[in-house]
């Protein structure tokens, strides 16, 4: 006799529904295919792994070729130009709580 636990509690399958037996079926099926992309996953996260590892064997050493400096420019803001994002915002959320409530 077949068993299926569930909660705690054990079913014969025989006297199971053809519901209750395709439900079973395809949680068997979940779980393989779970179990097989939880391997897939793990080997591609390893091959990520070689491959960054690879990566940093190949970069030139910092001695060779020092790293250039970058300037970055900061742009001043004015009181005008931080003011209108605000503004902005204001009216897309105003646009978002309208949708709703012509939603429901």
């Amino acid at each position: 006799m077949a068993t299926l636990t569930v909660e705690g509690k054990q079913y014969d399958l025989d006297s199971l529904s053809v519901e209750a037996k395709a439900n079973a079926n395809a949680i068997t099926f979940t779980d393989t295919k779970i179990k097989q992309l939880e391997q897939e996953l793990m080997m591609a996260r390893a091959a990520r792994a070689f491959y960054v590892s690879e990566l940093v064997k190949a970069l030139p050493s910092e001695e060779k070729t020092p790293a250039k400096k970058t300037t970055t420019r900061k742009r001043s803001t004015t009181a005008k130009s931080a003011a209108k994002p605000a503004a902005k915002r204001s009216t897309a959320a105003k646009t978002s709580t309208r949708s709703k409530a012509a939603a429901k």
